[in-house]
């Protein structure tokens, strides 16, 4: 275990008294005073692109994918990160007891200030839910150079988790930011680096700016526009999107512990099911499982039960045979060791689908019948994703 005790004195104090920070810009106050400040901004975007690119990490060093791609049967772990609040992670935690969801709280060490906090802590582990390390002080670890820093960041908040009696195995880093460097330093601690599939943006909806409820552009330029003012449709397309994943909250503000039951409510409606982070069936790979065998785009397939790894995938047949599809803008979903995937017309520019890149997975498109490799331009739709071409497995005359 690593241990910094020359500078662990110094951060223990600290999460015993309130943090002191400038004074912020009102328009990205969060309830405990600290600003959403340009650079936090800025990384929260660039992890909000990054996950709707939905490309798999081959290097194992960012903060913001999870290992576990797809192929989640509709099940969803709710997080929660830079509590505990004293206030708002009970209403949190009394909507999850009155629906019987167990959840995963990523906490913050300098939140641990008070006995309220402490008490909402206790309250987190006697009710069954996984506590995690969130980092000390929610810095942008991704580019802090000092890494005897990063480690305390994380050793402080893993030593206030064990004093309360757990041994934590998750960590998340603050924004998704991070590098080989620091994904390394984590991994020795014995943590599992989990990313998100869903970015409820709950910060930004709760700032201020346009009204609370409303994300502004101004805060954040990355959440659709059509979605503005709809937190919880905004989670429900990403959800659809995935059939399920790891979705991100924070209990600290009261927008998301007052939204939260309607959210829950609307994901059962639609016949979501809750599970943990610890749950080996969804995320085997999180939790250093290999995966049962499981159908992805371009997995030969006889019809859509097949595709049963998304709720809006399905099998496009043709004479020779057939293979999984799923409905596409700009974006496609990796998964680890599966030929890669990208967004193209089958229609005529109508609508995208996700087909298989032309691999050594696939043999070149060789192991799916009746299919050629071609050249093919990205459907980009309503995206952001850049205009660009990739050979990819279609059959003759796509």
């Amino acid at each position: 275990m690593k241990n910094l005790n020359w500078m662990f004195a110094g951060f223990l104090a600290l999460s015993l008294s309130a943090c002191g920070t400038d004074a912020p810009d009102p328009e990205f106050l969060e309830d405990n005073g600290e600003p959403y400040t340009e650079d936090g901004i800025e990384a929260w975007g660039e992890a909000f692109d990054d996950l709707q690119s939905g490309k798999a990490d081959t290097s194992g060093c960012n903060g913001v994918y999870v290992p576990d791609p797809g192929g989640f049967g509709g099940k969803v772990s709710l997080t929660f990160d830079d509590g505990p609040h004293p206030t708002y992670t009970n209403m949190v935690l009394d909507t999850l007891a009155q629906h019987g969801i167990k959840a995963t709280f990523f906490i913050n060490g300098k939140r641990v200030n008070s006995q309220a906090a402490r008490d909402a802590l206790k309250r987190i582990v006697d009710e069954g839910h996984i506590l995690a390390n969130h980092s000390h002080n929610h810095s942008n670890l991704g580019t802090m150079a000092d890494l005897a820093r990063v480690e305390a960041e994380v050793d402080n908040t893993h030593t206030i988790i064990e004093g309360a009696g757990v041994t934590p195995e998750f960590f998340r880093f603050p924004f998704g930011s991070s590098n080989c460097s620091t994904a390394d330093l984590v991994r020795s601690f014995g943590y599992k680096i989990t990313g998100w599939h869903t970015d409820s943006a709950d910060w930004c909806f709760a700032s201020a700016t346009g009204g609370v409820g409303y994300c502004d552009a101004r805060t954040f330029k990355h959440v659709p526009d059509a979605v503005r003012d709809n937190m919880g449709e905004l989670v429900m397309q990403q959800v659809y999107r995935k059939n399920g994943g790891i979705v991100l909250f924070h209990d600290v503000n009261p927008y998301t512990a007052e939204s939260l039951d309607g959210i829950i409510q609307q994901m059962k409606a639609s016949e979501m099911t809750f599970v943990n982070l610890d749950d080996l069936n969804t995320f085997p790979l999180l939790n250093g499982e290999e995966p049962a065998a499981q159908p992805w785009v371009g997995s030969e397939c006889e019809d859509s039960d097949t595709c049963s790894f998304a709720e809006n995938a399905s099998c496009l047949s043709y004479d020779e045979g057939g293979f999984c599809v799923m409905p596409c803008e700009g974006f496609c979903s990796d998964f680890p060791g599966r030929a890669g995937t990208f967004c193209v017309s089958l229609d005529g520019g109508e609508t995208g689908s996700c087909v298989s890149k032309s691999a050594a997975q696939n043999s070149n498109c060789a192991a799916l019948p009746g299919t050629v490799a071609v050249e093919k331009e990205r459907y980009v739709g309503t995206s952001s994703a850049p205009l660009s071409t990739a050979i990819v497995c279609l059959p003759e005359g796509l």
